[in-house]
This record gives structure tokens, sequence and C-alpha cells, in this order.
């Protein structure tokens, strides 16, 4: 286990992984071989083994399998708050799990939205916005409302 002196754990589990420089990991289980690069914050989550999630990027209330990789300045948050006519209420956060299956890509600046499922393998653009669950081996391309969703295989 290697966590740089800037890192903060607080009420969390890290196996024998890697956390660099001011990365913040709360309320969260962190298995072996994962690598959490610079200023990577990590809340209410679970993440397997073998991800790598780089500089800059937010992980709240989500499950992430083995073998995922979550993009620079990428955000998976399944936290949002409640709309109604009046607008949102302030400081009510509703919390709607996020879960990206074994072999997930995330591109740089990627967005998951709460209560997604990414199925394995699936792949997000670098800067798409996923609002909606996506199927194993698909790629999702652009941002709603032009976005596209293609088999990987057709794709490549």
């Amino acid at each position: 286990m290697s966590i740089d002196d800037t890192a903060r754990v607080v009420d969390s589990t890290v196996g024998d992984s890697q956390l660099r420089e001011h990365v913040t990991v709360h309320d969260s289980d962190i298995g072996d071989d994962c690598r959490l690069y610079e200023r990577v914050s990590v809340k209410k989550s679970t993440l397997g083994d073998s991800i790598d999630i780089n500089a800059g990027s937010y992980v709240e209330n989500a499950t992430v399998e083995s073998g995922v990789q979550i993009g620079p300045n990428s955000t998976v948050a399944g936290v949002t708050h409640d709309l109604d006519e009046s607008g949102m209420t302030f400081r009510n956060d509703s919390f709607e799990p996020i879960h990206l299956r074994e072999g997930v890509f995330l591109g740089g600046g990627a967005v998951v939205g709460p209560g997604v499922e990414l199925g394995e393998n699936a792949v997000v653009a670098a800067g798409a916005t996923v609002t909606d669950d996506v199927d194993s081996e698909m790629i999702v391309l652009g941002s709603p409302p032009d976005q596209q969703v293609v088999s990987l295989s057709e794709w490549v």
C-alpha cells in the first residue's frame, strides 16, 4: 500500500493500493491494486480491484467493479436533488446509486448521473454525459439530446 502524506482517508478501508497527492476517501471501501491519482475524491462508494481513477475525478455513491478505468476530470455522482414547481430543496440530497460493471472505461471529462448502471466493458467517450443505463459492450458518444449509443463492435 502506498498512501501519499497529503491523502486523507476517513472511515474507510483501503487494500493494497496507491493513493496519490491530495486524494480524499470518505466512508468507502477500496480494493487491491487500485490507483487513485492526484486530487481524486471518493465518497460513500465501493471500489473493487485493479481500478484506475485519474486526476481530478469525483466518485460518490457508486459501486465500481474490478478493471474499471475512469479518465481525468470525470464525475460519477449518485446524488441529486428533488425538483418540483418551486425548484430544488436546498441541502436535501437524494441518493440514487450508480453501478459501473467490470471493465467499464470512462473517457476524460465524462459524467455519469444518478441511478445509472453501465454494463460490462461499456465505454463512455470523453466529454459524454450518461443519464440512462447502458448495456454491456456499448459505447456512449456525446450528450443528450444528440447522444449516440452504439455497439462497440460496430463502432470499431
